[in-house]
């Protein structure tokens, strides 16, 4: 049920959500093998959520999810955003 107010919610979040096309994949990449590879093998998981928004949209999305998904630091959600959009 958490799961799906916080799905829910997200779209707010995106909309407020600052994004920052000044990422680094190479950083980010390492950031998602070092913190979320353990649960999230690949991620391909969040591509469905992702799927027909614009590469802006996609950039909000990932920014607010991970946000609110242990990724508290605005530097490593910009690196793992470009390493998502990269991939």
């Amino acid at each position: 049920m958490i799961r799906s107010i916080a799905l829910a919610l997200l779209p707010l979040l995106y909309l407020a959500a600052p994004v920052s096309a000044e990422g680094d994949a190479t950083a980010g990449e390492a950031a998602y093998a070092k913190a979320c590879a353990r649960c999230h093998k690949t991620a391909s998981r969040i591509t469905p959520f992702i799927e027909g928004k614009t590469t802006e949209e996609k950039a909000a999305w990932l920014d607010a999810f991970l946000a609110g998904h242990h990724a508290t630091d605005a530097k490593i959600r910009a690196n793992l955003v470009a390493y998502l959009l990269a991939n």
